[in-house]
């Protein structure tokens, strides 16, 4: 079988076209964001794999998780652009891609698992090319454990490499590479590439890295122009990643929320409660899917059960409507002035545990969400809005009815904490609720009228009705709430 690769060039953009017929072992990718770095070196392996028979990769991650949400879903979608899936047979479960026409094959794999690498082996031949994605996350000591798996008798040149944003100066890869490559630097390639060599970018990610030179110019450097700094004044510093070592059920509540985006991610993130604690551990984070896509993808992997109320993107009225059609408790959010430092202090108080493995989306995020800073360099009072979906996905908690001292006003709540009753669409439980704090001074309040009484809320406060959840200002004549007995 013969493959037209004669359009090429149109393909590729102008200044990575060298990269696909270099063949030093060291290839350092490094640069801003939107660059098309990561497409154009997906789309390389794919060209490889066909086109020259003897390639075995290995495309590595820090964790392996996150390759489900970065690196195989671009190789498939890089595979569905050209049409080759004729040529290419996928194993979902052992995480491989292989090549019918020659038997290359692409394994995706994770640090965290370092002696499943060690002992790697592939069907036809041995690891002959590295692609590291996201490479400052990795330590010196695990490069030199891949370096060394290059090894053996191949029929292409071994090859290993690196993409990145230069996010730190003090970093072992500028150091190695860059500043003292020492008798290997005929063996290394540094490439450099920034969001205006590419030319397929869309505007509006374009016009929202442009916007960074305004809004932090650290950032900007950084994340536009692809130059080493160093990124400081992180707004969360309370992180540890560990593990969840909770079941669902064992939470005395769990909070979720939902950030839209195509372009950007669509974030879903599940926040668990256990004894004062928050625990981050689970989330969907996907992109280029419609909301249609992002529902059945979430059934499929049973991130957001339908009757846990989900606070999402008011903006995103549209989408709020297609998961309610669906069958799911979403509601928007109504954000106020002070809404995102209230929801920083509230992630910031204690200790926030992040579990790595479910919530690879949301560990990125983290690393590098910072506050903006003045010509100085003095943090301000607001972050940087780049990066951020997942972060804009956990929300801080649910409006207060009834709690085990009785009726309270909400406004008397504020400063306290205690236990509130609540419905989880079967059962009446117990939660915990802490952090009372009054927002939305100036909205419309209606008076519900009922044959047991009374009470007051805002128009998008949900209602338990005998036929499902409604919001107070869909309320009707005819509907009948349900009353919950906060007896336990």
């Amino acid at each position: 079988m013969q493959i037209d690769f004669s359009t090429l060039p149109q393909l590729v953009n102008k200044k990575f076209y060298p990269l696909w017929f270099d063949h030093n072992r060291f290839v350092l990718c490094y640069g801003g964001a939107g660059s098309g770095k990561s497409v154009d070196a997906h789309m390389r392996m794919i060209y490889r794999c066909v086109a020259e028979p003897g390639h075995n990769y290995a495309v590595i991650r820090n964790v392996a998780a996150t390759n489900n949400i970065s690196t195989i879903p671009l190789t498939r979608q890089c595979i569905t652009n050209w049409n080759l899936w004729s040529l290419f047979t996928e194993n979902k479960s052992e995480k491989t891609i292989t090549c019918n026409l020659n038997g290359n094959q692409i394994k995706f794999l994770g640090l965290d698992n370092i002696e499943k690498i060690k002992s790697i082996t592939f069907d036809n031949g041995v690891l002959t090319d590295i692609l590291i994605e996201e490479a400052t996350e990795i330590t010196e000591r695990d490069f030199n454990q891949l370096n060394l798996r290059l090894r053996g008798m191949a029929k292409v040149p071994f090859q290993m490499t690196l993409l990145l944003n230069p996010i730190s100066d003090s970093h072992w890869i500028k150091r190695r590479f860059f500043d003292n490559p020492g008798d290997k630097k005929d063996k290394i390639t540094i490439h450099h590439s920034t969001y205006l060599d590419n030319r397929f970018i869309d505007k509006d990610y374009r016009d929202e890295l442009e916007a960074l030179k305004y809004e932090d110019r650290v950032y900007y450097d950084v994340y536009a122009l692809g130059k080493w700094g160093v990124i400081g004044n992180l707004v969360f510093r309370n992180v540890k990643y560990e593990e969840c070592p909770y079941r669902p059920e064992d939470f005395d509540l769990i909070l979720s929320g939902q950030d839209f985006g195509f372009n950007h991610y669509n974030a879903i993130e599940l926040i668990g409660i256990k004894d004062s604690n928050k625990y981050s551990f689970s989330e969907l984070y996907v992109r280029h899917m419609t909301n249609d896509e992002v529902i059945k993808e979430n059934e499929a992997k049973n991130i957001l059960d339908k009757r846990q109320r989900c606070i999402a993107d008011s903006a995103e009225p549209k989408s709020i409507k297609d998961w309610v059609q669906a069958g799911y408790n979403m509601v928007g959010a109504k954000k106020g002035a002070d809404s995102v430092k209230e929801q920083i202090s509230w992630l910031n108080r204690g200790t926030w545990y992040v579990d790595p493995i479910a919530c690879p989306g949301l560990v990125s995020e983290i690393a590098t969400y910072k506050w903006k800073e003045d010509r100085d360099g003095n943090p301000l009072d607001e972050p940087v809005k780049f990066k951020d979906d997942a972060i804009a996905a956990c929300v801080t908690g649910d409006t207060i009815v009834h709690t085990e001292n009785g009726n309270i006003k909400i406004k008397d709540l504020i400063g306290m904490e205690g236990y509130l009753f609540s419905w989880d669409g079967e059962n009446k439980v117990k939660m915990f609720f802490y952090n009372v704090s009054l927002t939305r001074c100036k909205q419309k309040i209606y008076n519900v009228i009922t044959s047991e009484g009374s009470f007051k809320a805002t128009a998008d406060h949900p209602v338990l009705t005998e036929t499902g959840w409604k919001e107070v200002c869909e309320l009707t004549i005819n509907d009948k709430v349900v009353k919950i007995d906060c007896n336990l």
